[in-house]
């Protein structure tokens, strides 16, 4: 599938109805979307793929559009779930796509594999609302997958690359692009706003032979 049709049919899903800013629930717009799966794109064919605050499931359902071997999207919303499990019936009634994705409610905290997944793609809080928030996120990237593709707050190369350091893995691209974001919450003036975001490509250090 061209990166272009992704971008079209994520842009038809629903998103959040009644996002919780605590949780700083924003939906990953269909191009940014693409944008990353374009870059990521040989992380994630053919790979076991974890979606990580996967929300109402943009970015879970344009990994399986990749052709992934499997998905799986964790979120402890049950409401943005449900709407996620909604958006997989309209993209196989409505687009005959028919995607192995699963999605699985709990913690990022809790949720433990006992195999690493190849990849994990998130768009997580950026720790503005939720000091930390974006630690937590990583850390359990870190913890369950070898290669990581995130979003985060823009200019946050310094911190990402520390962190990433001091848990064995090492920043190996960073890309710059802009989150569309529609109008949902109370201080939000315009229509549309465009947050500004880092984009990285974080991977697990090769262990030394002895």
């Amino acid at each position: 599938m061209r990166f272009r049709d992704i971008a079209i049919i994520i842009s038809q899903l629903e998103g959040f109805s009644n996002p919780k800013i605590f949780m700083e629930q924003y939906e990953t717009d269909g191009d940014m979307c693409a944008f990353l799966m374009e870059k990521a794109y040989y992380d994630i064919y053919r790979r076991y793929v974890v979606d990580l605050g996967c929300g109402t499931g943009f970015l879970s359902f344009a990994s399986a559009m990749c052709e992934a071997q499997k998905v799986f999207g964790v979120d402890i919303d049950k409401k943005a779930l449900a709407v996620a499990v909604e958006n997989k019936k309209k993209l196989a009634y409505e687009f005959g796509l028919n995607l192995n994705v699963s999605f699985i409610c709990t913690d990022v905290r809790y949720f433990y594999v006992k195999r690493r997944f190849d990849t994990c793609v998130m768009n997580p809080p950026f720790g503005i609302k939720n000091k930390g928030a974006d630690r937590l996120f990583l850390k359990k990237a870190f913890e369950i997958s070898d290669i990581v593709w995130t979003f985060l707050s823009a200019n946050s190369e310094p911190f990402v690359k520390k962190f990433s350091e001091e848990n064995g893995f090492e920043v190996s691209s960073v890309f710059k692009g802009k989150i569309q974001l529609r109008r949902k919450y109370f201080f939000h003036r315009k229509k549309v706003e465009f947050l500004d975001v880092d984009i990285y490509r974080i991977k697990r250090k090769e262990e030394k032979k002895l």
